[in-house]
C-alpha cells in the first residue's frame, strides 16, 4: 500500500495538467500513486501525461461525465492509505502531502484534513479564498447552517477507510463539493491545517455572475435533502437548519435580481419566507423583486428545481444518502 493516492480529474486541460503534476512529483514525500483520471478530454491531453516519464503516474480514460464520476472513478482505483484531492489546474506547495498526512497521523481521530486555498489570477494577482474566522476543526456539520468552512477538494487530504461506500453524487454539476463534505461531515472529524496553502490558478469567468446562476439553487437543494432525509439524530438543530437554508434562498434571490430575472427572483425570496418566515426584510426584498419589470425579465420561464431525491447517483446507480 502506498502512502497517499492523489486523484486528479481532468477535462482539456492540456496546458495546465503538465504544471499540475509537476508540483505533485516535487513533493517531499515521494510514497504516493498519482492517478489521472481523464473526463473524456478531446485536446492532447493524454500525450502531455504520458511523456511524463514517472512510474507513479497511472493514466485513465473515461467518457465524460463530470467532475464528481471522475473523483468516484479514481477513489475506485486507488491503494493509498490516504486520498488526496486536486484539481488538474491547481498546484501543491513541496511539503503539502508530508505536513498534511503528518498531521492526520497525529490526530487519529480526525478522518479529513483541509488547507488553505489562495487564488491566483493570470496578471499575478493573489487573493485569499476565506477569512481565518473560517478555519475550524472538529464536527463541523453544523457549520455548513451558519457560516460554511473554508473547504475546498483540492486542498483536502482523506483517510481512504472514510470512503468505504461513500461517493461524490454524480448527477451534481458544480456544487458537487459542497455535498459530498456536508455528508462526510456527519461521518467523521476534519482538522483544519493551517501551515500549508494550495495554489488555485484562476482563468476567465470562474467566479462570475453566470457562473453562480448557472448552478442555482444547488447549493439550497443540497441542505434541504440533509435537513429531509440525514437530519434523523439532530446534528443540526431545526430552526437553524432553517434559517441557513432561507439565507441561502436570499441570496440566490439577490443574485438573480441583479441580473435582471424576477422570476427567479421573486420565486427564490418565496421560499426563503417559506423557510424562514419571522424575518420582516424578507417581505421587503419580495416587494422590490414584484416590482421588477415584467418586460424585461432576462428568464421569463425560470423554475425551481425539482428536489433532490434522497439517494445519490454513482456510476448511473442509486445509493442511498449516507
Amino acid at each position: 500500500m502506498v502512502r497517499v493516492s492523489v486523484i486528479i480529474p481532468t477535462y482539456n486541460r492540456a496546458n495546465l495538467i503538465g504544471e499540475t503534476l509537476s508540483s505533485v512529483i516535487r513533493q517531499s514525500m515521494q510514497d504516493i500513486e498519482i492517478i489521472v483520471v481523464d473526463d473524456g478530454s478531446t485536446d492532447n491531453t493524454r500525450e502531455v501525461v504520458n511523456k511524463i516519464t514517472d512510474s507513479r503516474i497511472k493514466y485513465f480514460y473515461k467518457e465524460n461525465g463530470g467532475v464528481a464520476s471522475a473523483r468516484n472513478f479514481g477513489i475506485a482505483n486507488s491503494r493509498g492509505k490516504y486520498i488526496a484531492l486536486l484539481d488538474s489546474d491547481d498546484l501543491y506547495p513541496e511539503n503539502y502531502l508530508e505536513i498534511m498526512t503528518d498531521r492526520l497521523e497525529q490526530n487519529k481521530d480526525f478522518g479529513m484534513a483541509y488547507a488553505k486555498c489562495e487564488n491566483v489570477y493570470p496578471d499575478g494577482r493573489r487573493e485569499a479564498v476565506f477569512e481565518k474566522a473560517s478555519f475550524l476543526s472538529g464536527n463541523l456539520t453544523r457549520y455548513y447552517f451558519g457560516r460554511m468552512p473554508c473547504i475546498l477538494p483540492p486542498a483536502t487530504v482523506l483517510r481512504k477507510d472514510c470512503l468505504n461506500n461513500f461517493y461524490f453524487d454524480e448527477q451534481l454539476k458544480l456544487t458537487e463539493d459542497i455535498d459530498f463534505f456536508l455528508r462526510l461531515s456527519v461521518k467523521t472529524k476534519f482538522l483544519c491545517v493551517p501551515e500549508v496553502t494550495v495554489i488555485r490558478r484562476i482563468f476567465g469567468n470562474n467566479l462570475s455572475v453566470q457562473t453562480q446562476i448557472a448552478i442555482s439553487p444547488n447549493t439550497a437543494l443540497i441542505l434541504e435533502r440533509f435537513i429531509n432525509y440525514m437530519n434523523e439524530d439532530g446534528p443540526v438543530p431545526a430552526k437553524l437548519a432553517r434559517k441557513r437554508l432561507s439565507k441561502v434562498y436570499r441570496s440566490l434571490s439577490r443574485i438573480h435580481a441583479k441580473a435582471g430575472n424576477r422570476t427567479a427572483a421573486v420565486k427564490l425570496i418565496k421560499k426563503a419566507i417559506a423557510c424562514y418566515p419571522w424575518d420582516y426584510r424578507y417581505y421587503k426584498k419580495l416587494l422590490k423583486a414584484l416590482f421588477m419589470s415584467r418586460k424585461k425579465d432576462k428568464m421569463p420561464d425560470w423554475q425551481m428545481p425539482e428536489p433532490l431525491p434522497p439517494y445519490i447517483i454513482v456510476n448511473g446507480k442509486e445509493i442511498e444518502c449516507k
